[in-house]
C-alpha cells in the first residue's frame, strides 16, 4: 500500500535474524541507506556494515515515485528489518527510493588489537587515578578497554594486572610515607610519633579507597562477567585484600602491630586525660572494621585492635580500683566508675565500634563493681551505712545502677540494705527495754515513799510515749525507705521486696508490736489528727496499715484494737468518725471482711444506740433535768469489754447499783423502755464504762468536772450532806464498786492534781479504814476540769495484763484452728498429719502462723469430739467424720 511520506528524514531497516557482534552486515551499494547504515539487532550490540560490493546480495529497483512512497516493511522480507538510518537523510526524499529486498552474508571480522597495549592504557589510567588527575581520563574508553578486554578473553590479564599494579603503587606508598613514621615510633614512641603513623596509614588508606572506588566503576564489565564466572571477589575487595597484604601485612606484620600499639597508647593517652585527634583514630578502626582477616571470617579489627584494647582496659580500671578503694568513700568511687563508663562509651561512640563499647561496659563493671562490691559498700564511716543514714539518693541510684546489670552484685547490695534496716530496729528496740519490766499501778507496792511513787506513776505515762515512740520510727525509717526506693532504686520490685522482708523481721522480732501499733493508732486517731490535713490523715492511716501488713499474729492486733476502739467510741474520744471507718474500711482489704465484722458491728451499736437515746427522749421517760446518754452494746460486738473473770468477779460486776436519787431513777426507767420495746432482751449495765459531766460548788465557786461513772456515784455519796466523812469499806459497801476499781477511782479524786475529796491520812496509798471527805477548799484557774483515772487511760500492758491478754488471744486461735481443720477436711475428706499441719498453716498465715505443736492439740481435740478419725491402717492418715 502507497501512502504519504512521514515528515521524519529516516529510512529504518529492521533485521530480524540474530547477528553477532562480530559479524559484518553487507547492503546493496545503489541503496541510499548503505553510506551509513547502523543496524540494531536482539539482544544484541550494533554490527559493523559494509557495501554490497563486498558481500553478494540482490536489489529490485522500486517503482515507486520518490516524492509520493516510502518504502515499507509490508513489501520486505520476513529475514529483513527495517531499521536503518542514512547518513545524508536529505538525498532520500530528493531522488528515486530503493525499496530493497535485502540478503545479507554474515562475515566474521575480529578488530585486531594488542591486549597488552590495551592494558597498558588501563594501568596508566590507575595511576592518574591515584595522583587526583582523574578528570583528564575518559571514562568510556576505559570502560571499553575492560570491556574488549573481557570479549577478547582475556579477562585475567585485566584482573590480574590491576591487582599487580595496586601492589606495586601500595608497597612504594608503605616505604615512602608509612616506614619512616614506624621507625620513629619504634624508637622513640610519644604521642606525636604515634598520631603521625596513624595520620600517615590512615592518608594512604583514604587514597586507597577512593582511587577503588574510581576502579571499581571503570571495571565494572570485568566485575560483571569476567570475575563472576571465574569465582573471584570483586575488584573493590580485591583491592581491601591486597592494601591488608601489601600495607598491614607487610614486612612480617610489623606495620599493623605498631598501628594497633601507636592507636591503644593514644586511648590510653586519652584516658589519662591527654588531647589526642579523634577524628584520625576514627578512621584507623574504620579501616581495620572495613577489613577482613585472611580467612574472611572476621574483621581485621577484631582480631587484631579489640581483643588488645579489652585487655588494656583490664589492667588499666583493675588498678584504678586498687586506688580508689584506698582514697575514696563509697560515693566518691561510684561517681568516679560512672564517669569511667560514661567516658568509655563517649570514646565508643566517637571513634570505636557498638560492639565493643558494650564489652568495654562488661569489663569496667566487672574490674570496678564486681570483684569490689563488697569493699566498696563497707568502706570504713564512709560506706552504704553512711549513704543511707544522709539519704543520699543521688549516691545511692549510681550505686544501684552499677550494682544492679548483675544479678550477684544485686544481691550483696540487698543483703546489706537488709542487715543496715535489721540494725536499725535493733536500735528501735532497745529504746523499749523499760516496757520488759511490769508497769507499776498504785497499790501494787507496800512501803515505797511518795516520791517514788509519783516517779512510777510517771513512768506509765513515759513508757506509752516510749511506745508511741517506737512505731512513729519505724513509720519514719519506711518513709524513708520507700523514698530511696523510688527515687535511688527506680522502683525496683526485688529491692523494695527485700526490704520489706526486713522491716517484717524487725517489727515482729517486737511481742509487743501488736499492742504497740494498735496504741498507736488509738493516739492518732484521738490526737494526732489535730491540725493535719486530709492528705496527711490518709497518709498516716495508709502507713498505719502498712505496719499492719507486715505483723505476722494479726489477731493479736484485733484484740487490741477492739479493745481501744471500745474505749474510743464509748467515752467520745475520737476525732474524726471519717478517719474511723477509713481505718477499718483498709484493714477490711487487707484482711477480709471476717477480720472487721465486729468492728463494723461496735459502730452500728452505736449508731442503733443513738435511735435509742432520741427514741426515749421522745416518749417522754426521761428526766427532762437529767440529760442520760447511753450506749447499747451487742456482747459478741464488744468482747473486749467482757474479760474472762471468775463468776465471783461477774456477780461483782453485776451487782454495781448508782446510787438513789436520779440517776438510778433514770436507769430504771431507760430499762422499763428498752425491754418494751426489744422483748427477749436482757441488759447488764456496764457503769465502769461511762463517764459523767457535773457541776460541783466549791465555797463560793462552781467547776464542771468530767468524771467517771464510778467517780460520780462517790460524789454523789457527798452531796448535800455537810462534813461528811466515809472510810473506804463504807464507800464500797453503798456503791459496791469492786475494790481494785474503787481504789483507783479514789486515788483520781484525792491524791492526784486535783483534790476533789480531802484524805485523811495524807498519802498515795488507800487503805480499807482511810477517811475521805468533800474538799470545799478546792480552787482551779479552770472552770472545766477532766478528772482522769489512774493509770485508766491507754497505756502499755503490764507483764501480768499481757499474760492474761496472751490467754485470751490463745483460746480464741483454738477456736479459730479447729475451724480451719474442720473446713479443709469437709473439702479432703482425707489428708496425712503432715500435709493437713501445712494446709493449716497456709490458711491461716494471713491472720497469724500457728505452730505445729497448736494445730497438733487442735487435731485431737477433734478427733475426741468426733469430728476426725484416725485410720485403723495409717495412724498419720486423717479420716473426716460427717
Amino acid at each position: 500500500m502507497a501512502t504519504n511520506p512521514p515528515p521524519l528524514p529516516l529510512m529504518y531497516l529492521c533485521l530480524l535474524a540474530p547477528i553477532n557482534p562480530t559479524h559484518v552486515i553487507a547492503v546493496p551499494a545503489g541503496c541510499p541507506a548503505a553510506s551509513g547504515l547502523s543496524l540494531a539487532c536482539r539482544g544484541r550490540d550494533t554490527a559493523a556494515v559494509v557495501p554490497l560490493a563486498q558481500s553478494h546480495t540482490t536489489t529490485k529497483p522500486c517503482a515507486y515515485p520518490a516524492t509520493s512512497t516510502m518504502w515499507s516493511a509490508e513489501n520486505a522480507s520476513a529475514e529483513t528489518a527495517p531499521y536503518a538510518e542514512a547518513a545524508d537523510p536529505s538525498a532520500i526524499f530528493t531522488r528515486p527510493r530503493y525499496c530493497c529486498q535485502l540478503k545479507y552474508s554474515v562475515v566474521d571480522w575480529t578488530p585486531q588489537v594488542d591486549p597488552q597495549k590495551q592494558f597498558d592504557k588501563l594501568a596508566a589510567a590507575i595511576g592518574q587515578i591515584y595522583n587526583h588527575n582523574v578528570s583528564q581520563l575518559s571514562y568510556e574508553e576505559l570502560f571499553r578497554i575492560g570491556y574488549g578486554l573481557v570479549q577478547s578473553k582475556n579477562g585475567s590479564l585485566a584482573y590480574d594486572g590491576v591487582k599487580g599494579v595496586l601492589e606495586t603503587h601500595l608497597s612504594d606508598c608503605v616505604h615512602r610515607d608509612v616506614l619512616v613514621h614506624m621507625d620513629a615510633v619504634r624508637s622513640n614512641p610519644s604521642a606525636v610519633t604515634n598520631d603521625a603513623l596513624l595520620s600517615s596509614v590512615r592518608h594512604l588508606w583514604s587514597e586507597h579507597v577512593t582511587a577503588m572506588l574510581v576502579i571499581k566503576d571503570v571495571l565494572m564489565y570485568v566485575d560483571k562477567v569476567y570475575v563472576k564466572n571465574a569465582n573471584l571477589v570483586p575488584v573493590y575487595e580485591m583491592g581491601m585484600c591486597v592494601f591488608r597484604d601489601k600495607v598491614l601485612l607487610a614486612a612480617q606484620k610489623r606495620l599493623i602491630t605498631q598501628v594497633v600499639k601507636a592507636a591503644l597508647a593514644q586511648i590510653s593517652g586519652e584516658r589519662r586525660g591527654a588531647h589526642v585527634d579523634r577524628s584520625v583514630l576514627r578512621g584507623i578502626v574504620d579501616m581495620l572494621v572495613e577489613l577482613q582477616d585472611t580467612g574472611q571470617t572476621r574483621t581485621v579489627y577484631e582480631t587484631t585492635m579489640q581483643p588488645q584494647l579489652l585487655a588494656e582496659s583490664r589492667l588499666f580500671y583493675c588498678d584504678a580500683a586498687k586506688t580508689r578503694l584506698a582514697d575514696h568513700g563509697t560515693a566518691a568511687y561510684v561517681r568516679a566508675a560512672q564517669a569511667d563508663i560514661d567516658a568509655e562509651m563517649d570514646r565508643a561512640h566517637a571513634y570505636l565500634v557498638p560492639s565493643t563499647g558494650t564489652l568495654l561496659r562488661n569489663v569496667l563493671l566487672d574490674e570496678l563493681i564486681d570483684k569490689h562490691a563488697s569493699d566498696i559498700i563497707n568502706i570504713p564511716n564512709a560506706g552504704l551505712v553512711q549513704l543511707l543514714d544522709h539519704r543520699d539518693t543521688e549516691a545511692l541510684h549510681t550505686l544501684y545502677n552499677l550494682y544492679a546489670p548483675m544479678h550477684p552484685t544485686l544481691l550483696i547490695l540487698q543483703t546489706n540494705i537488709h542487715s543496715h534496716v535489721l540494725e536499725l530496729g535493733q536500735k528501735f528496740a532497745v529504746s523499749l527495754a523499760p516496757l520488759s519490766s511490769s508497769t507499776m499501778q498504785s497499790g501494787e507496792q507496800e512501803g515505797p515513799r511518795e516520791k517514788d511513787k509519783s516517779a512510777q506513776v510517771l513512768g506509765v505515762a513515759a513508757k506509752t510515749a516510749m511506745a508511741l515512740r517506737w512505731v512513729q520510727d519505724i513509720l519514719n525509717l519506711y518513709d524513708a525507705y520507700d523514698e530511696i526506693i523510688r527515687v535511688s532504686f527506680s522502683e525496683c520490685q526485688s529491692m523494695r521486696q527485700s526490704i520489706h522482708d526486713a522491716f517484717i523481721e524487725v517489727i515482729n522480732a517486737n511481742s509487743r508490736a501488736p499492742e504497740l501499733l494498735s496504741l498507736f493508732m488509738d493516739d492518732s486517731l484521738k490526737n494526732g489528727l489535730k491540725r493535719k490535713g486530709e492528705q496527711e490523715i490518709d497518709h498516716l492511716l495508709e502507713r498505719s496499715v502498712l505496719m499492719f501488713r507486715f505483723l505476722q499474729n494479726k489477731d493479736a492486733f484485733e484484740h487490741y484494737y477492739k479493745l481501744h476502739l471500745a474505749k474510743r467510741l464509748l467515752l467520745g474520744r475520737s476525732l474524726s468518725d471519717d478517719a474511723e471507718h477509713s481505718l477499718v474500711s483498709k484493714l477490711k482489704v487487707e484482711c477480709g471482711s471476717q477480720f472487721t465484722l465486729k468492728l463494723e458491728g461496735m459502730f452500728k451499736d452505736m449508731q442503733l444506740s443513738s435511735d435509742l437515746a432520741y427514741g426515749f427522749k421522745e416518749s417522754g421517760a426521761a428526766d427532762a433535768d437529767f440529760d442520760l446518754s447511753l450506749s447499747v452494746l451487742t456482747p459478741t460486738y464488744w468482747p473486749a469489754l467482757a474479760p474472762p473473770m471468775s463468776e465471783e468477779a461477774k456477780l461483782e460486776m453485776q451487782s454495781v447499783e448508782p446510787p438513789p436519787g436520779v440517776l438510778r431513777t433514770s436507769v430504771e426507767a431507760f430499762t422499763q423502755y428498752y425491754l418494751h420495746h426489744r422483748s427477749g432482751r436482757r441488759l447488764a449495765w456496764q457503769y465502769n464504762m461511762g463517764n459523767a459531766d457535773i457541776k460541783l460548788q466549791f465555797g463560793t465557786r462552781t467547776y464542771e468536772l468530767n468524771v467517771s461513772t464510778y467517780q460520780m456515784f462517790i460524789l454523789t455519796l457527798f452531796a448535800d450532806v455537810d462534813d461528811l466523812s466515809l472510810t473506804t469499806t463504807e464507800i464500797q459497801q453503798q456503791t459496791r464498786i469492786p475494790i481494785e476499781a474503787l481504789t483507783r477511782q479514789l486515788q483520781s479524786l484525792a491524791c492526784a492534781k486535783h483534790k476533789i475529796l480531802s484524805k485523811t491520812p495524807v498519802s498515795r496509798e488507800v487503805g480499807p479504814n482511810d477517811r475521805f471527805a468533800f474538799n470545799n477548799n478546792f480552787k482551779s484557774a479552770q472552770y472545766r476540769i477532766r478528772i482522769p483515772v489512774v493509770a485508766a487511760k491507754a497505756s502499755v500492758e503490764t507483764e501480768k495484763e499481757k499474760s492474761e491478754s496472751m490467754a485470751a488471744i490463745g483460746l480464741e486461735r483454738q477456736y479459730v484452728v479447729e475451724a480451719a481443720i474442720v473446713r479443709i477436711m469437709k473439702t479432703r475428706k482425707q489428708m496425712v498429719h503432715e500435709q493437713l499441719v501445712t494446709e493449716t498453716i497456709k490458711q491461716l498465715s494471713a491472720r497469724f502462723l500457728p505452730t505445729p505443736k497448736l494445730i497438733k492439740e487442735a487435731i485431737g481435740r477433734l478427733i475426741d469430739r468426733e469430728y476426725l478419725q484416725r485410720s485403723p491402717d495409717d495412724p498419720r492418715l486423717y479420716n473426716y467424720l460427717a
